[in-house]
């Protein structure tokens, strides 16, 4: 799904008449002004990736001198995107989502007085949409009394931006816009943390009502297609009403299945810092269902000579977490993948997280599964001393 960087999806936010912090990008540390940017202090700086969890993969760092600036942009800088300064809105968090549901030939509208890094959208009160239909003031007025949002310059500036918002959702053919948060002072709602996706097949029209400079985060392949390629390709094609899945092949023994929001690029950045070879990229959007997701996960577990299984997702999916465990699991029996004999770090979270991680203990009972409180690097730094005990431990029974 084509997604908008940090930079691109503020300005589209401000152009559809939301407010927005101020930012500047930086593309070398050295670009920044003795004194910082004209805002602030304080400072948040972040990588301009598309997508949401920045703040849960431990990216966002808030600056209150210009040395914590410095240390923070370079920080952002070696993720290989360019670091955004945003000007740091004080205030109340909540959050507002609309993602498309194909199936229900809606949207679905979510709305929660509460929002910021580790809030859960599935805690959020929702109603479906029909996107002919739209949304109207009785809906809107349910919906924020079922989110406990009691304040009442809050519920007025909040619908706005829900009306603001369904109609540059329509009128875009976005497949989701996420805000998270808003921040409310009292007198203005500010989107400070936003991750926008786009139907790939938009019309013409809904293109240019767009953000500049979508990203589509598909590795370029220069040759003809593996055969676990084409078997997701194939996939994907069977159940075309159902979310995307994308399976790219690379050529190392590491298999990099992280997906959202950018994350999955992420990932490939910090495991290739560390010396390890990854083995493919992919990806997989919300409701793709269980036979997508079982051809995916079974694609990357079969790829010839793994020597280390890096799993999981953004922290702040939509993707129900049990869900995604259990295909996992069966997608490790049905690739004959054993996780007592390939090191395989899990860091998933998200709803039903909990009993994600019990079904991942029991089925994987190799797998080293970690909670939401450990970043993206972390786990890639775990697999690496993973791997590495495991080298030694071949070596020692080779000697």
């Amino acid at each position: 799904m084509p997604r908008a960087t940090e930079s691109a999806a503020m300005p589209w936010l401000r152009r559809v008449g939301l407010t927005t912090p101020e930012l500047v990008v930086v593309t070398d540390e050295h670009e920044l002004a003795p004194d910082g940017p004209a805002f602030g202090p304080p400072w948040v700086v972040k990588p301009d990736v598309a997508g949401s969890g920045k703040g849960l993969a431990g990216l966002v760092h808030i600056c209150r001198s210009r040395d914590e600036l410095s240390s923070a942009v370079a920080a952002a800088l070696r993720s290989g995107a360019p670091a955004v300064v945003d000007e740091y809105v004080e205030g109340d968090e909540c959050y507002l989502s609309i993602a498309l549901d194909e199936n229900a030939r809606g949207a679905v509208v979510r709305v929660s007085a509460t929002g910021g890094i580790g809030f859960d959208a599935h805690e959020a009160a929702a109603v479906t949409v029909g996107l002919a239909r739209g949304i109207n003031d009785p809906m809107v007025t349910d919906l924020l009394d079922r989110a406990a949002v009691n304040d009442p310059g809050l519920r007025t500036a909040l619908n706005s931006a829900l009306q603001v918002l369904w109609t540059a959702f329509c009128d875009a053919e976005a497949v989701l816009v996420e805000v998270n948060p808003f921040r409310w002072d009292g007198q203005r709602l500010v989107a400070v943390g936003v991750a926008v996706e786009f139907d790939p097949h938009g019309h013409p029209d809904a293109q240019t009502l767009r953000p500049s400079g979508l990203v589509e985060p598909d590795p370029v392949v220069d040759r003809a297609p593996t055969p676990r390629e084409l078997a997701v390709r194939e996939a994907d094609a069977a159940e075309p009403n159902r979310a995307g899945i994308k399976f790219f092949e690379l050529d190392g023994d590491v298999a990099c299945m992280i997906t959202g929001g950018g994350a999955g690029l992420l990932a490939l950045d910090y495991l290739t810092d560390l010396g390890i070879r990854p083995a493919c990229y992919l990806d997989a959007s919300p409701g793709a269902g269980s036979a997508k997701l079982q051809t995916l996960f079974s694609s990357a577990l079969s790829v010839p000579g793994l020597r280390g299984v890096l799993f999981g997702g953004a922290v702040l999916s939509l993707a129900d977490a049990r869900d995604v465990a259990v295909e996992f699991a069966a997608a490790a029996d049905r690739a004959g993948f054993d996780s007592t004999r390939v090191p395989t770090v899990v860091r998933l979270a998200g709803p039903h997280e909990a009993e994600a991680h019990a079904v991942l203990r029991r089925r994987l009972p190799g797998a080293l599964v970690l909670d939401r409180a450990a970043s993206l690097e972390d786990a890639c730094d775990l697999l690496l001393t993973a791997m590495e005990q495991s080298s030694q431990e071949l070596e020692g029974l080779v000697r």
